[in-house]
Order: structure tokens, then sequence, then C-alpha cells
């Protein structure tokens, strides 16, 4: 009876729905298993190679490495220059924001491609030592970690005071909190990497120390609490880094009041009825701020499934829901933007969107999607080539999917690859 099909929907797979769809073409289910492993080793040797890459490496990634100190003076305090503001040709020292052009003075200060580079490599080479069990790339991801976080020389202070900083100000900007976002992949990485037996025992607790201090900061000090209330995808990314860093020391009830809060204070303001996401839309490159905040958005509520909160079914008061965010995005992103209703002035980058949808066709099972990643696929091709980082993080995300690899633990994790 139709209770039995009821069943019957609710037990359907990814891998079966892909199966189903697939059957419209010549494809048959074993080419499609083989196709799909030829992806999985190619990505598997890509990230390889990028680990060791990453593993022959000999730059010190340290805060201390850099010719300038934030206005602490204290070298061990992390800068960085806040990347949309501009000296103002008529008010000399003054600096005023120009939203979508990047001042290229942030790269005369390090941190912050260190800090992104340190992140991007641990996970990397966590990642590598997963798949290969080569122990050198645990002992590099611990050399990097120890000398991030913990080392006497060159430790950082557990703080962002001094991030996105506007020359002549004595304080960074909220904004600036935004930096360590990335962080949970490394804790992604140290779920592997502490499988190692000659990982080092005391690493873990002492980065756990490290991090209590750090979340100590973000919960007390002006600059992240004002972050903390963004409505934007500041806000979301608040939510993303805290909650990795409370999940790494444990403190679980902390992490599940945060992703119980992004219900409303998240999806229901940051999302209205049509699937807009107003704030993001106020930006001139529109479009990457939109799905950069949905991959935020969707990141929470990939935890939510942890910590017993369900974001991807949530329906606020006016309708909003993640659901809604991507498909309002759909019709243009098949159309390479066309019609997008704002200005934007930097293209339609598909990549990550892409990824959304990947994810989106996992939990939904909407057929729309599974349309739409045939129609954006290869069109990104070309950018996948030019960027190996995408290539693996596209191929991963397949593979994840199609595993339906969505627990954390064992190889739930590449999941991350789908997401930021």
């Amino acid at each position: 009876g139709s209770e039995d099909e009821e069943v019957q929907e609710e037990e359907e797979t990814p891998l079966s729905r892909a199966t189903k769809a697939r059957k419209k073409s010549p494809a048959t289910y074993v080419e499609l298993l083989s196709a799909n492993k030829r992806e999985f080793d190619y990505a598997i040797a890509l990230l390889v190679r990028e680990a060791d890459l990453a593993l022959k490496s000999t730059e010190v990634y340290s805060v201390t490495n850099k010719n300038q100190t934030a206005p602490s003076n204290d070298i061990h305090d992390y800068l960085s220059l806040s990347k949309y503001y501009w000296p103002n040709p008529k008010s000399p020292g003054v600096y005023m924001r120009v939203d979508g052009s990047i001042n290229p003075e942030i790269e005369t200060v390090k941190d912050y491609r260190l800090m992104r580079t340190m992140i991007r490599e641990v996970h990397m080479m966590g990642m590598a030592y997963h798949f290969t069990g080569d122990k050198a790339y645990a002992d590099k991801c611990a050399m990097r970690l120890k000398e991030w976080f913990l080392n006497e020389e060159t430790y950082m202070n557990p703080n962002i005071n001094y991030g996105s900083l506007q020359k002549g100000q004595q304080l960074g900007a909220r904004t600036g909190v935004l930096d360590m976002f990335p962080i949970f992949r490394v804790f992604d990485a140290l779920h592997y990497l502490k499988q190692e037996p000659t990982w080092p025992k005391d690493l873990i607790p002492n980065l756990q120390l490290w991090f209590t201090r750090y979340a100590k900061w973000l919960e007390t000090s002006v600059l992240a609490k004002v972050e903390r209330k963004g409505n934007n995808n500041h806000g979301t990314y608040f939510d993303v880094q805290i909650i990795g860093i409370y999940l790494f020391l444990g403190r679980i009830e902390d992490a599940r009041a945060v992703a119980q809060s992004a219900l409303t204070n998240r999806i229901d303001i940051q999302i209205n009825g049509k699937g807009e996401q107003p704030e993001e839309l106020e930006r001139k490159t529109s479009w990457y701020y939109s799905v950069f905040n949905l991959q935020a958005l969707m990141t929470l509520a990939r935890w939510g499934d942890d910590l017993g909160v369900d974001m991807w079914h949530h329906v606020g008061p006016e309708g909003q829901s993640i659901k809604k965010a991507i498909d309002f995005m759909l019709p243009y992103a098949v159309k390479d933007g066309e019609g997008w209703p704002v200005t934007n002035i930097k293209g339609f980058p598909m990549g990550d969107y892409l990824k959304c949808l990947q994810i989106a066709w996992n939990i939904y099972g909407d057929e729309k999607y599974l349309e739409a990643i045939a129609v954006l696929e290869p069109k990104i091709q070309k950018d996948m080539n030019d960027n190996k980082l995408k290539t693996i993080s596209t191929f991963l995300c397949d593979i994840s999917t199609l595993l339906e690899a969505n627990k954390r633990g064992g190889q739930g994790l590449i999941w991350h690859w789908c997401l930021t």
C-alpha cells in the first residue's frame, strides 16, 4: 500500500538515487562504480602530490615571521591588515573602505597567509596520512602545529586583537575574527593524526589548553562579541569557528547551544522568504558572498546532525530555510549568472556552489539538483584543471557524497571537502 511506498522512499539512499538517475543514460551500475573508483584514485594521487609539497616546505610558519608588529609591540600577537581599506587620497594617513577591491598592501604582513597555509597543509597532510599511513606526514603536522601554537620562540598569543587592522588604528576590527574560521580543518586532521603510534602524547592536550584560552577570548572580547552579532557571513562563520573549537575541547553542550541558536540567529535572520540572503546581496561581489555564507550555513547544519539540531529542514516564520537559499541561486547558476538581480562585479564562479548542490542532493534528494550538477560540472572543468586543490576538493566531495560519508569519524570527515 501507500504506507509501504512511503517507507521505501525514506530508505532510499543517495547511491540508489544516483543509480536510478543514471539509468536514463547508457552507464551501467558497474560502470558508475568503476568511474567513481577512478575519480577517487585520481583525487588521492593529487592529494598526495600536494601533501608532498607541504612536506618539503621549509618556510617558518609563525606570527613572529613578520617585519612589523601589532600596536601592542608583541611579536607573538597575530596581525592582519583590513583587505578592503585603501589610503584616502584626500586625507593622508586615513584609510577608507572600498568594498570588493582588495588592497595588495595586506600582503606586507604575512600572518594571515601563513596561518591559512598552515591550516591547509596540516589538513592536507593529515588526510594524506589517513590514506597512505606514511608517518612523515604526521611528523610534519606535529612540527607545524607546535611551530604555530606552542613553541616558545614562534607561538601565537591566543587572541585576534589585531586582525583586519586599519593602518593608524590601535585595535583590529571585529572582521579579523573571521581569519581563524577554517581551524576546524586542523581538528579534522587531528582525528586521523592521533592514530599514529609515534604521535606526541602531549600535543593534543597542549593544543586544547591553547584553544581553551582562545575560546575564552572569543567569548569575552569586545571584538568577538560584536562579530558574533553580525547578521551576515561574519556571524555565521563565528559560529562555525566556535562550534569547531567546542567540539575539539569536548564542550558538547556549548556546541549544541550554538547550533540551536543558529536556527533563529542565522537561518531566520539571514535568509528571507524568497531564499535571498539580503546582507550578502548588498555586497559588490554578491554572488561570491551568497555562496560563501551558504557554505557556512551548511557546515553548521552538518554539525547540527551530530548535535541533534536539524538545521537542514528548519523553516522560519516567513519560510526561510537553507534549501530555499540554495533554490534561489539555482536558476542563475545554470545560466552563468544571467539575470542575477543585484550588482556583482567579479563574475559567477561555480565551483563552491556546485559542492553545495552535491550536498543538497544528498540531503534533500531533489532531482533538480542532480540535473543542475550535470549542467555545471562540465562548465567548471577548466577551473578545476587550473586549480589542483579545487580538483581534489570536488572529487573527494563527489566520493564522500556517494558513499554517504556524512558521519563524523571514519571517512566521514572527507565530507568537509565539500564545504568552505
